[in-house]
């Protein structure tokens, strides 16, 4: 039976169809279309010019795994819409226009579906994987059996991007402060530094655009394993940073990528010399191929498509929970994080806005007292003369704080001077 995951990144869709014999999958269609859903944002939501251009992109997509004979297709979401406040509402449009219900993976489910993908290279020497997202950036220990060691940080090549560097690659000063900034957040999470790890493994799109440029930079030729020499990976960021030609280099080879690949060059070699690695090499496999791989052995359920009944089926998925990660750094990992984030926030307003309308009430009332006086028996007569006279006698004079009026200057009278 054939089998479609669709992914849903922050600058773009991909999809696998693989066709599964007990419990093996193998991999007949690959396909990547470039849509950078952070450009779509209005403040913290999706727009609806956004939500339109991600459906137009999935309808496409499921027709693709239609013609190809798929007969359930899953629809995975990581880190692209796990910051957004009005998810419910991309979900359910999503549902509406395409029939596909979106599964939410949380940062740590993504991890371990990176790990459980390139669970291959743990016959590799102290075998680290990286995995560069826009929002979000996952480390995991391929050395470890359980895959345990895994890390989601919670900070991507978008927000590094959006923070450090104001045209379109980082200049030399712009690069030194996302070093620091890194190194800061990997210090926070408790990542090791040079001798425990000896190989990285680049996983996701960003790491397999890198290579593509690194290949045409340094005239590699096509090999069935894709490796990178950390020698010549030195003199591309260099490159990249200073280089004449960087722009035509980039759009050659990842024009999706243009704004980012810059700052992945920084982090990537931020990370190497951490980690003191000695090999590195580039997979294909990622979180797709993951899920997929997770979803045959039944270890993980979701919502999918079944084209036989044109019908959504399946389980679906529970709320995930926090990502276990740095408490001062890391976001709420679900829908319903955002949803109390919100409502704390409204909360938080109401109180303000009460706040300021009892203010309001006592300033009224401050300014009613003299009205008021006006309107007792006392105040309120209208005889001339004395009543005028009784009203000048009892303002409040001083010598220190004199009495402030408008117009001209009262004329004293002789019998109040006497």
């Amino acid at each position: 039976m054939n089998y479609a995951v669709i992914d849903i990144s922050s600058s773009s869709l991909s999809m696998i169809v693989a066709s599964s014999n007990k419990n093996k999958s193998e991999i007949i269609f690959k396909e990547r279309v470039a849509i950078s859903l952070v450009h779509y944002l209005y403040g913290h939501c999706l727009s609806a010019r956004g939500i339109d251009k991600l459906a137009e992109c999935l309808h496409g997509m499921k027709e693709t795994c239609e013609r190809l004979g798929a007969k359930r297709c899953y629809l995975i979401s990581t880190a692209a819409l796990r910051h957004i406040e009005n998810f419910e509402e991309v979900r359910m449009r999503v549902l509406e226009e395409t029939g596909l219900p979106v599964n939410f993976i949380d940062g740590s489910t993504e991890a371990y579906c990176d790990y459980v993908a390139n669970i291959y290279y743990s016959t590799y020497e102290r075998p680290v994987l990286i995995d560069l997202g826009g929002k979000s950036i996952e480390i995991c220990d391929l050395g470890s059996k359980t895959g345990g060691e895994m890390r989601c940080l919670p900070f991507g090549l978008l927000d590094l991007y959006r923070k450090f560097v104001r045209n379109i690659y980082p200049d030399e000063e712009e690069a030194k402060a996302i070093r620091k900034a890194v190194n800061r957040k990997l210090d926070r999470a408790g990542l090791p530094e040079k001798g425990v790890y000896s190989t990285a493994v680049m996983v996701g799109a960003a790491n397999s655009a890198m290579y593509e440029i690194y290949a045409d930079f340094v005239n590699e030729k096509s090999a069935q394993t894709r490796m990178i020499v950390y020698k010549k990976f030195k003199r591309l960021v260099a490159h990249l940073l200073t280089g004449e030609d960087r722009s035509k280099l980039i759009l050659n080879n990842a024009p999706e990528k243009f704004h980012l690949i810059g700052v992945a060059a920084v982090v990537l070699k931020t990370l190497f010399k951490r980690f003191g690695v000695d090999n590195i090499v580039v997979s294909e496999r990622g979180v797709k191929e993951g899920y997929l791989e997770l979803v045959l052995r039944g270890e993980e359920t979701g919502l999918y498509y079944d084209f036989s009944k044109k019908a959504v089926d399946g389980t679906e998925r529970a709320v995930p929970p926090l990502m276990t990660t740095q408490a001062a750094e890391t976001p709420s990992a679900s829908k319903d994080g955002a949803q109390v984030k919100k409502e704390k926030r409204v909360r938080k307003d109401k109180k303000a806005d009460e706040k300021k309308t009892e203010e309001k009430k006592t300033e009224v009332k401050k300014t009613d007292e003299p009205a008021a006086a006006k309107a007792s028996p006392q105040g309120s007569s209208r005889r001339t003369g004395a009543g005028r006279k009784k009203k000048t006698e009892v303002q409040p004079t001083s010598a220190d704080t004199p009495v402030k009026r408008r117009g001209r200057p009262r004329k004293i009278r002789t019998e109040e001077k006497e």
